[in-house]
């Protein structure tokens, strides 16, 4: 399975944190299971300060959406290509954990629905305003209750 996730910005003048818009600057994330053990590989920008163990925000998030569709994962396999600059403020750990996500589901079968997703991804990043257009693309408006 191979997703790519765009970058995007929340920080838009007096929509600050609730508007949202991607770009066409991409990460992908290539997911497929194994039998035992995780592999992850990273290539691209930030690849020596990205985690290769269990600690990986994508691995995290991918397991997750496995547990939720109730899918047993005995091996994992990530090939990480970043094209979005880490900490610039470009959503680069949103896109991270939407990619997660997305490629979870697909790998389950596309057991949760959108809105599911939305929902985890933004609990994990703590807020939707880069979540949701990372995950819808576009300009979006987004809050949580």
């Amino acid at each position: 399975m191979k997703i790519r996730v765009p970058a995007t910005s929340a920080n838009l003048g007096p929509g600050f944190d609730t508007l949202g818009m991607a770009f066409n600057l991409y990460n992908t994330v290539e997911m497929e299971f194994r039998q035992s053990g995780l592999l992850i590989e990273v290539e691209g920008l930030g690849k020596e300060t990205i985690p290769t163990d269990e600690s990986n925000i994508i691995y995290q998030s991918a397991q997750k959406v496995f547990r939720m569709a109730g899918k047993q994962v005995n091996g994992l396999y990530l090939k990480l290509t970043n094209e979005i600059p880490l900490s610039r403020g470009l959503g680069s750990s949103a896109a991270a954990i939407v990619g997660g996500v997305v490629a979870a589901n697909h790998l389950s079968e596309g057991e949760l629905d959108l809105q599911t997703l939305l929902q985890i991804a933004s609990d994990i990043e703590g807020h939707p305003d880069n979540v949701v257009p990372a995950m819808l693309g576009g300009f979006t408006i987004a809050g949580m209750d």
